[in-house]
């Protein structure tokens, strides 16, 4: 499966495509595709990621938990991979690496995203999807 065409979703820089919400006053280099959306309505992201092979997903930790309808998304648009906000710690295979940390709640949600993307993969042939998992990022 090649991938040649890539949409970030929560991106700023020089990236392929960069989907964000409708009312972000964010700006980007003019070599930059940018395509506004409603994250919450699925004809907003269908039309937003067609033509993309993957949408790459750096949303905040905080909204982590709304990654199934960009994932129900990527699926309708006829997306090949979906790189969900799963960056921190692994929740695969079925284990988070810390006991304490299977109790926060953003981790909680980033696995029932996982779980959801496995149940999508399971239905959909020609989707994939890919965790990166890099232990938590310290600033």
């Amino acid at each position: 499966m090649a991938i040649k065409n890539f949409a970030v979703i929560g991106a700023s820089g020089n990236l392929v495509t960069a989907i964000f919400r409708e009312s972000s006053t964010s700006t980007f280099p003019t070599e930059v595709q940018v395509r506004k959306a409603d994250l919450s309505s699925l004809e907003s992201l269908t039309n937003a990621f067609s033509g993309q092979d993957a949408v790459v997903c750096t949303i905040a930790t905080s909204e982590a938990g709304n990654q199934k309808i960009l994932a129900d998304t990527a699926v309708a648009a006829g997306v090949k991979r979906f790189i969900p906000s799963e960056f921190g710690f692994n929740t695969r295979p079925g284990k988070i690496s810390h006991p304490v940390i299977e109790k926060l709640p953003y981790m909680v949600v980033k696995k029932e995203t996982v779980d959801y993307l496995e149940e999508l993969t399971a239905k959909n042939p020609g989707f994939t999807w890919t965790g990166l998992a890099t232990n938590m990022w310290l600033d």
